[in-house]
């Protein structure tokens, strides 16, 4: 599925009447901060403008698990993750980032104009919210693999595919992707030493060529 963008099919006119349309806020944080809690109802999305973040679920316990990275242009909010009962889940910034917070009830309720735009962003986000959902469900697959190097490779033939490109570059920092895997971070360095030794990749830090 072609990757959907909160503003496709929108005119530039169109953003503006949509911005004055839904009062969004905009904030700026650094890194480390939460950007956002999520509750058991959708009350807002956010879109990161500037930055990266990363969605995490905490247990009772307090283990905590990688769900999602961002970058600009990516939506985070309870439409696209409700949470489950007790895990708690919030969005950290991985750098300094600008969000746009808006509303979800702006967004579901048409103004009195019923404007065009307000049905494109609904569509858009539905689009979002499957692309979403298709996420998920590789990370799940992932998880389900039964080693490192099965993880590894799924993982990077995904990339591979989705990109069209090899070699592929990974999107998030090798700390961050042995998270992401479910896997200790040395355990995943020796793992693509030894992938590389019999051939099957070739990889430099985030890059990695696959060989097969």
């Amino acid at each position: 599925m072609k990757r959907c963008f909160i503003n496709d099919g929108m005119t530039g006119e169109s953003i503006k009447n949509m911005l004055r349309c839904f009062h969004p806020q905009l904030k700026r944080l650094a890194s480390g901060e939460t950007i956002m809690r999520y509750s058991d109802k959708i009350e807002k999305i956010g879109l990161l403008m500037e930055g990266e973040a990363a969605l995490h679920a905490l247990d009772a316990d307090g283990n905590d698990s990688l769900l999602e990275s961002y970058g600009p242009q990516d939506l985070f909010g309870e439409l696209f993750h409700l949470p489950l009962e007790g895990l708690e889940y919030l969005v950290e910034a991985k750098a300094d980032c600008r969000v746009l917070f808006i509303d979800y009830t702006h967004i579901i309720t048409p103004c009195e104009n019923v404007c065009p735009h307000h049905s494109q962003l609904i569509n858009n986000l539905f689009l979002m919210a499957a692309q979403r959902s298709q996420a998920l469900s590789l990370h799940l697959n992932i998880l389900n693999q039964t080693s490192i190097r099965k993880k590894l490779l799924t993982y990077l033939n995904w990339l591979r595919g989705t990109s069209g490109r090899n070699p592929v570059i990974v999107p998030m920092t090798l700390s961050a992707l042995a998270e992401y895997l479910c896997v200790d971070r040395s355990a995943m360095t020796r793992e693509i030493r030894l992938m590389n030794k019999e051939g099957i990749l070739q990889s430099s830090r985030r890059e990695f060529l696959l060989l097969d």
